[in-house]
């Protein structure tokens, strides 16, 4: 059992890879999720009275500085109960837009803390793994002073600094795909590669990698009894919450994450 960051565990074996073209159920079989942010704990079961309403507020090619500058409108005028929020990928990848490590973790603490004033609890997700092949097709690889999915993984140990700094709720996103030994370059069918998508993208995610997101945190929902905690939720992030890539595209009803984790919550 390996421990990450303190609020995430993974059962695997030592060196073992997740085969890639096992399902996404069968993957999910490998990941534990545990959240040790305050509050937890003390949360009573409560019974679901009506539709859980999620909204998908992703923008393709936000950082944190676009976020900071869009939450009072776009977040916190919809009294949500849990805003989502998943951002990095643009920070660190996208190098007409590259947002510094100091930077990163000062925008996102005043993201968290501004949602958090306004009395909405905040559940931070670190971004998923990357195809550095395609990235590097698209993006100056000169322009870059450390490997793609290494600046991910810093990124990651921010989100997880700031949501214990600020005492939220964490899901380590990045570590199930590392984990899972993904992306695999033109062989897995999560990350957008040209075998299964005739695209040389290796950042944004098939259908089926969103709905992998989703049930991630579904999963994390569910055992840590806060699937009917929340009547409200924004998932707030950059393309990969809108879902660029699929069908429906920031959207609720296309193949995103927040869409298929509304149609998971919903039919509980």
């Amino acid at each position: 059992m390996i421990k990450i960051d303190h609020t995430f565990l993974i059962v695997m074996k030592p060196n073992e890879m997740l085969p890639i073209n096992n399902t996404i159920l069968k993957l999910l079989l490998f990941t534990l999720f545990f959240c040790t942010s305050c509050g937890i704990g003390k949360i009573q079961n409560e019974v679901k009275e009506g539709p859980i309403v999620v909204d998908n507020n992703g923008i393709a090619g936000n950082t944190t500085l676009d976020l900071l500058n869009r939450v009072d409108a776009d977040v916190l005028g919809k009294k949500s109960d849990l805003v989502i929020l998943m951002v990095g990928t643009n920070d660190m990848l996208n190098s007409n837009k590259f947002v510094s490590y100091r930077d990163y973790e000062a925008n996102l603490t005043q993201i968290v803390r501004k949602i958090k004033k306004h009395g909405t609890e905040v559940l931070l997700m670190s971004s998923p793994t990357v195809d550095s092949v395609y990235l590097f097709g698209r993006h100056d690889k000169t322009l870059f002073e450390e490997d793609p999915n290494i600046k991910l993984q810093n990124a990651k140990n921010i989100v997880a600094q700031v949501a214990k700094e600020n005492n939220t709720l964490y899901l380590d996103v990045n570590s199930v795909f590392s984990k899972g030994g993904l992306p695999v370059h033109n062989q897995d069918d999560y990350i957008i590669n040209e075998k299964n998508s005739n695209k040389k993208d290796g950042v944004h995610l098939t259908s089926l990698g969103y709905k992998f997101i989703a049930k991630i945190v579904f999963q994390y929902l569910v055992e840590n009894n806060l699937q009917v905690r929340y009547k409200s939720i924004v998932c707030f992030g950059d393309s990969l919450t809108k879902g660029s890539g699929a069908k429906g595209a920031g959207t609720i009803t296309g193949e995103n994450y927040p869409s298929f984790l509304n149609q998971m919550l919903n039919e509980i």
